[in-house]
């Protein structure tokens, strides 16, 4: 019951102490394409998202990942013993995980379908003390269908794009359950964009994050609670014209698990309290100032090998991701 109270009160400061939390934009020519960086925006979300979960995937079997240990030491780090587990002789190790995301966005009036896929790894530093840090390097896969319902007539077009981000992070583990994580970067995309005319924009984003994790026992399940904001800004440059987009991002909420030996079920809800605006050339995407996010999904380990289903869903958004990894 504590548990629960705790997590309420989390939800009643936020909505207390987020008074930004709206949606706003400039007024667009409506004759204009689609807002192409409200789709490089899906991109920035995505990384940013997976990132986190990268850095913390020791806790709670949150996201597997593959990694070697640089060094003569042959013991492989334990997961169980936290994030701050390493090996006997050296403090380094090298990572690295695919993710693949699939999403749908029927927020009007620019519509998009499509999917995305990662690449992330990175260099890691875990020393005796509760401090971790190191860096990664994101290499992205964007394919997307839009629609743009503001014009008349309506225009729909396909995007491509590939990209990549590079971003320092740090963890500092307060204990074997509990850990705050910082993240910031910055990277760019080549995309090709095909509607009436073709051109090749070039989008330039910017990142940084702030999460906070705490896991307790209840019963046979885990609980983990956590509260964080994002921060993801995509400048888009086209010959055409130019757009922009900045996200604000702050979710509150919890993830409950059976844990398992070969399956691990799990269902989360968190609340998420956007900023958010948009200017340049193009239709003024939308976005809420305030929802749900609710997401089914499944761990599932065999042996080494680990991997994580995850079916995600808020008002006018699905997305389902699928991770893959070595448990070490």
């Amino acid at each position: 019951m504590k548990i629960i109270h705790r997590l309420l009160w989390l939800l009643l400061a936020f909505q207390v102490t987020t008074p930004w939390a709206q949606s706003s934009s400039n007024t667009q020519n409506p004759n204009q394409k689609s807002n192409l960086a409200a789709i490089g925006q899906v991109v920035s979300t995505t990384t940013v998202n997976a990132l986190s979960a990268s850095y913390l995937s020791s806790m709670m079997g949150g996201m597997g990942v593959y990694r070697w240990q640089l060094g003569e030491s042959s013991n492989p780090i334990d997961a169980r013993s936290g994030l701050a587990a390493g090996g006997e002789d050296s403090p380094w190790s090298i990572w690295a995980t695919p993710v693949r995301s699939t999403f749908r966005n029927n927020i009007e009036p620019i519509t998009s379908s499509g999917a995305v896929s990662l690449l992330i790894g990175g260099l890691e530093y875990r020393g005796d003390g509760p401090w971790i840090g190191g860096i990664s390097l994101s290499v992205d896969r964007l394919s997307a269908t839009t629609h743009n319902s503001a014009v008349s007539p309506e225009t729909s077009g396909s995007l491509t794009g590939n990209g990549y981000t590079l971003a320092p992070y740090a963890v500092y583990q307060f204990s074997p359950t509990r850990a705050l994580d910082l993240t910031w970067g910055g990277g760019k995309s080549h995309m090709d964009y095909i509607s009436t005319t073709s051109t090749s924009p070039v989008d330039r984003r910017r990142l940084a994050s702030v999460g906070f994790t705490d896991i307790h026992e209840v019963g046979q399940f885990l609980l983990m609670l956590k509260a964080g904001h994002s921060w993801t800004k995509d400048a888009v440059d086209v010959s055409t014209g130019n757009s922009e987009t900045l996200l604000k991002q702050t979710r509150v909420g919890g993830q409950l698990m059976m844990p398992g030996d070969m399956f691990s079920p799990f269902v989360a809800y968190y609340q998420l309290f956007n900023s958010f605006t948009a200017s340049g050339t193009g239709t003024a995407p939308v976005e809420y100032s305030t929802t749900g996010q609710s997401q089914l999904g499944l761990n599932v380990a065999a042996g080494p090998v680990f991997g994580s289903m995850v079916l995600q869903h808020e008002h006018g958004r699905q997305q389902f991701r699928v991770y893959i990894g070595y448990r070490y």
